[in-house]
């Protein structure tokens, strides 16, 4: 079914492009959310009025993104968490949450659907996170998320508590090793030990033996 788009779709294509699609795809989603009208001749010159106020409104918008983008360049924003000894969050860090961030650091208004997470942050560290802010248009931002005092506190007395069961577990197995190592030698030792003593009873006891003519002259 062939129909005209009257929004931005990113699979699609722009406002006023004739595309063809599937009927029920176009009947049960394009269609009846407006983002698309069927393909008529009335519907094609409505669409060219429609696409060519579109391409002022779209260079206002791409103007503005990359705006925006240059003010968001190089952005780096930090979250002090509270977390558990092994520094997993408390909760987690959301779209947002970053978007309330950006806010109130620089006091700029971004859609948290244009924060590009993947899954909510649940662990410290460094993260680069994609801001889509208009069809091509994105940017970077680099988020920390470090613990507060409290929490690194207790993320270094954890740390410090594994480090010393590691040590006490390897020197365990450097004895256990040693120990075995002992026991085998010492097995060896009675095993050539009993050779020996074998070897040694053997020659006695053919020393010992006389041959069958002793004693006889010829």
């Amino acid at each position: 079914m062939k129909v005209i788009l009257t929004k931005y779709h990113e699979k699609l294509g722009d406002i006023g492009d004739e595309v063809e699609v599937k009927s029920g795809y176009a009947n049960n989603y394009l269609i009846p959310n407006g983002l698309a009208v069927p393909y008529t001749k009335g519907n094609v010159n409505q669409m060219k009025l429609v696409k060519k106020a579109a391409i002022k409104v779209e260079a206002k918008n791409i103007k503005e993104a990359e705006e925006l983008a240059a003010k968001l360049s190089e952005l780096e924003i930090t979250f002090i968490v509270k977390t558990g000894e092994e520094g997993k969050l408390y909760g987690s860090i959301t779209n947002k949450d970053i978007a309330e961030r950006i806010l109130e650091e620089r006091k700029i208004e971004i859609d948290k659907k244009k924060v590009d997470l993947q899954e909510h942050i649940k662990e410290l560290g460094t993260y680069d996170i994609e801001l889509k802010l208009y069809k091509d248009i994105n940017t970077t931002l680099k988020l920390n998320v470090e613990p507060d005092e409290e929490s690194k506190q207790l993320i270094e007395e954890h740390k410090k508590q594994v480090e010393k069961e590691e040590e006490e577990k390897k020197q365990k197995e450097e004895a256990e090793k040693e120990k075995s190592e002992e026991a085998a030698e010492d097995k060896k030792q009675k095993s050539d030990s009993g050779k020996g003593r074998t070897k040694k009873e053997k020659v006695v006891s053919e020393d010992k033996e006389e041959p069958a003519d002793s004693g006889k002259k010829g």
